[in-house]
């Protein structure tokens, strides 16, 4: 058998502990990955304040993701673009790019949020390679940060590292973008789309629109960079995993707008159901959680011990790169403990599924 080359890996994390905590996580986990990448959570710890920290203690990092709703992209692309001086040589600036979830649903209102991520794409990379932008040429993101007519931004400092644009979302117009647009697509088997069961079905690169992105892309285009996320939650003690497992995929399938896409691929809508209901009752995440099937938590999030996780991340690994997949990360929740989550991730999960990495950072 010839020997698999390396793939990029990375790791998600997400900002909910202190943020010195996180970031001696993600320097510990940085040994044995390239990018640690950093939901923004608005009302959480900055996304930005913790991509430079993380790429000061000499992590690769990216968003993922972030969101030009609620947020200037004109500072998006200075906060990258002062990060890409930190990043040691070697390591990547990544931009995840969505349209935001519920949390910015909550807070703001989102008109034409497509339109304002094709804007800030451009508007993003025309400030990074130097050039005077006029801002009458993104009028979505002017009517929502009321920029002042006639305005031009030039940043003041070069950019000798542009930040790479990846873009996620479910959708065919997002997925457009991402082809026609972005550097890459960011698919988490944590949505139904992208999920172990979308790839059952056979037909995967319809179902999860990729196929629908690629032949968005331009024939003068690079080839699209294709990064899968394998979410995760690894403990010692396996019912503490799949209980934090179980509450992330109650916080995905309780949203009804998803409730198509677990009928296409044929998940538990009845679960779907009682989950939402929950939330209706005010029983909160932990009351939903325990509504939420274990059938269902399994097809949508890896969890266990290290001696679960392993095969069952190898299995998504190997479908995704069948699909053209060649860059991964294991996604949130990574555990009960994020902490403990990441020595198992090190010293076990990862040897065991990307052997090829061992020794390579």
């Amino acid at each position: 058998m010839s020997e698999r080359p390396t793939a990029s890996l990375g790791v998600q994390l997400t900002p909910w502990s202190d943020s010195r905590q996180l970031v001696a996580l993600g320097t510990r986990l940085a040994e044995a990955v390239d990018t640690v990448w950093v939901q923004d959570q608005m009302l959480s710890r900055n996304v930005y304040a913790l991509l430079g920290a993380l790429a000061q203690a000499g992590c690769g990092v990216g968003t993922n993701v972030t969101y030009p709703i609620g947020r200037n992209p004109i500072e998006m692309a200075s906060a990258t673009a002062t990060t890409s001086e930190l990043v040691p040589d070697g390591r990547d600036v990544m931009v995840g790019l969505g349209t935001g979830g519920a949390l910015v649903n909550s807070l703001f209102r989102k008109d034409r949020p497509i339109s304002a991520v094709r804007e800030c794409i451009d508007l993003m990379r025309g400030l990074w390679a130097g050039e005077r932008m006029e801002l009458d040429r993104f009028p979505t993101l002017g009517a929502a940060l009321s920029y002042k007519p006639g305005a031009v931004a030039q940043l003041t400092y070069p950019v000798e590292r542009p930040p790479t644009i990846v873009v996620a979302g479910v959708g065919p117009r997002i997925l457009a973008v991402a082809g026609a647009q972005a550097d890459g697509l960011i698919s988490p088997s944590n949505m139904p789309t992208l999920s172990r069961a979308a790839f059952a079905t056979g037909d995967f690169a319809e179902v999860s629109g990729l196929r629908l992105a690629r032949e968005a892309r331009p024939d003068t285009a690079p080839p699209l960079r294709l990064i899968f996320g394998i979410n995760t939650s690894v403990s010692a003690d396996r019912e503490r995993a799949r209980d934090q497992a179980r509450r992330q995929v109650a916080l995905v399938v309780g949203n009804p707008r998803l409730w198509p896409d677990l009928e296409r691929v044929g998940l538990d809508l009845e679960s779907a159901a009682a989950v939402k209901q929950a939330f209706d009752d005010g029983r909160g995440v932990e009351g939903a959680a325990a509504c939420c099937s274990q059938e269902l938590a399994d097809a949508l999030v890896v969890s266990g011990t290290p001696e679960d996780c392993v095969p069952a991340v190898a299995e998504l690994r190997d479908l995704a790169a069948a699909e053209g997949y060649t860059e991964f990360y294991i996604g949130g929740p990574l555990g009960p403990d994020p902490f403990e989550a990441a020595e198992l991730l090190v010293s076990q999960v990862i040897p065991q599924v990307w052997p090829e990495r061992t020794g390579s950072r």
